[in-house]
């Protein structure tokens, strides 16, 4: 399903994909209340979401997508790469995050990322959410912001930051005084704790748990 309340946007989607057997446009809609309605009676597996509608707005109507129809994976496709709008999405349930600009091909592997139930990201996006995840260590006396679900040591937590930071391994090393086989091990740790498949899973994984103070985003 389309949702974009642009019908020129849609047009130029579905010239994407009119010749791509491995893809068919079921229906589309203009605004989330829409794509709504038309859920009730067509079934479909991915939905290429805007952000930015009237009516009901995409992050509004991902959440309601989310709750009502659990199967359905949201893809956002828009034109907002703020902080602000990703991590509304994110948190709205949305499994991916392109941007208008992405090309024909990335938005054609987004879906089948998505589709296969693995996260896609425009390397715009990730970017932007390292970035912004770019932020000193808290100190040690302060209630730590890893209060999540898994259990983390400490010297797994900051290494994580790090992570996000972007730090080497040796700079990792240097940093807290270890050796780089050391940050080997906490980084295998890290992956297999939380379930990413890589840096950028767990950059996400920091954003979807809050690991990191919401005003930082």
């Amino acid at each position: 399903m389309l949702v974009d309340d642009h019908k020129l946007i849609r047009e130029g989607l579905k010239a994407h994909f009119r010749n791509d057997n491995r893809f068919e446009i079921v229906c589309e809609a203009s605004n989330g209340e829409e794509a709504m309605e038309m859920l009730k009676n067509t079934s479909v597996d991915i939905v290429l979401m805007d952000i930015n509608m009237d009516v009901m707005d995409g992050i509004e109507c991902t959440t309601e997508i989310v709750k009502i129809y659990p199967q359905v994976k949201v893809l956002a496709l828009t034109m907002l790469a703020e902080n602000q709008h990703i991590k509304q999405m994110l948190k709205a349930g949305a499994v991916g995050y392109l941007l208008k600009n992405s090309s024909e091909e990335e938005i054609k592997q987004g879906i089948i990322s998505v589709n296969s139930g693995l996260p896609f990201y425009s390397p715009e996006v990730l970017q932007t959410v390292m970035n912004s995840l770019a932020v000193p260590l808290a100190p040690k006396k302060k209630k730590s912001k890893f209060d999540i679900s898994i259990t983390l040591s400490e010297r797994e937590k900051e290494v994580l930051v790090l992570v996000i930071k972007e730090f080497s391994n040796q700079e990792i090393a240097d940093q807290l005084y270890i050796s780089k086989r050391t940050v080997d091990a906490h980084k295998r740790n890290l992956l297999e704790k939380t379930g990413a498949k890589n840096v950028a899973g767990l950059v996400i994984y920091a954003l979807n748990h809050n690991i990191i103070d919401g005003n930082d985003l």
